[in-house]
């Protein structure tokens, strides 16, 4: 059965907003409800308990930590006393992080290889110290170390469809054909442990209309290089009417393997619209 989860974004809010968002994403029927990591929003662990606290089935998940702002014995400290609090209701998602911002303010180089490395390491050092009793592990990216690492120690590989564009001077998403590419470069490393992990795919917005070229073409900036014709046919773009786009999730289920999607904060009650034709 396909999951469906949204990333709750938030600067500020208080208590009750959060928790009131919380609940609206549960009814809406969101899977999991995932928190992000980054300095100029909530800090994750917190909100993650709330976030279990307002809700009764939803899967609490981070989306995703940026491997270079935590120390494993710190994190593994943050991840056992959230599982404490919320049960095995947690999702553990990891990435390198990608705000180059972020890593000056922060004091830590941006070098793609040691970000890469940094998250090896925390995914290594985290499994022995949580004694291989950790919550299920995300790892989300784009790149072939990134998927290749997920790809043989998560049970769910993210693919986000959008490598850094230093061109851009941010990431920016590539074409069907490519990240399609990307998933059997993942079944191929996982294939060769014999590990068949679930596939999540990241959709950067969701545009309900009835005209699916207009539609899309609002969304050029998510990638500036790419035709009307290849960002309609992105699964990291969902465009039309309901009906439609729950037509279009089954058909990346077939053809890329996403039986898991995450949607963005924005996207929440549109695509809510969505999830009930799948239901």
């Amino acid at each position: 059965m396909t999951r469906f989860g949204v990333v709750l974004i938030s600067e500020r809010s208080s208590r009750d907003e959060w928790l009131a968002r919380c609940r609206r994403a549960e009814a809406l029927g969101y899977d999991v409800i995932a928190v992000p990591d980054h300095l100029n929003l909530l800090s994750p662990f917190p909100t993650a308990v709330l976030a279990a606290e307002a809700t009764e089935r939803a899967t609490i998940g981070t989306y995703v930590l940026n491997a270079s702002f935590h120390r494993p014995a710190l994190l593994a400290r943050d991840v056992t006393t959230t599982m404490g609090l919320i049960g095995e209701r947690l999702e553990l998602g990891l990435g390198t992080g990608y705000v180059e911002a972020e890593f000056a303010a922060a004091g830590l180089p941006f070098d793609p290889a040691t970000r890469v490395d940094r998250l090896t390491e925390l995914v290594g050092e985290l499994d022995t110290l949580l004694d291989h009793k950790g919550p299920p592990l995300l790892i989300g990216g784009h790149g072939d170390r990134v998927l290749g690492l997920a790809a043989r120690r998560a049970e769910i590989v993210s693919f986000t469809g959008a490598p850094y564009r230093a061109e851009y001077g941010r990431t920016a998403l590539v074409a069907a054909g490519a990240l399609l590419r990307r998933v059997q470069h993942v079944r191929a490393v996982a294939g060769e442990r014999g590990l068949r992990p679930e596939l999540n795919v990241l959709s950067k917005a969701t545009v309900l209309t009835g005209d699916r070229r207009a539609g899309v073409r609002s969304l050029r900036c998510y990638a500036p290089d790419l035709t009307t014709e290849e960002l309609l046919e992105v699964p990291t773009l969902f465009v039309g009417r309901p009906a439609q786009i729950a037509e279009q999730v089954r058909q990346n289920e077939e053809r890329f393997g996403f039986s898991y999607i995450t949607v963005m904060d924005s996207a929440m009650e549109d695509f809510g619209k969505v999830i009930e034709h799948l239901r």
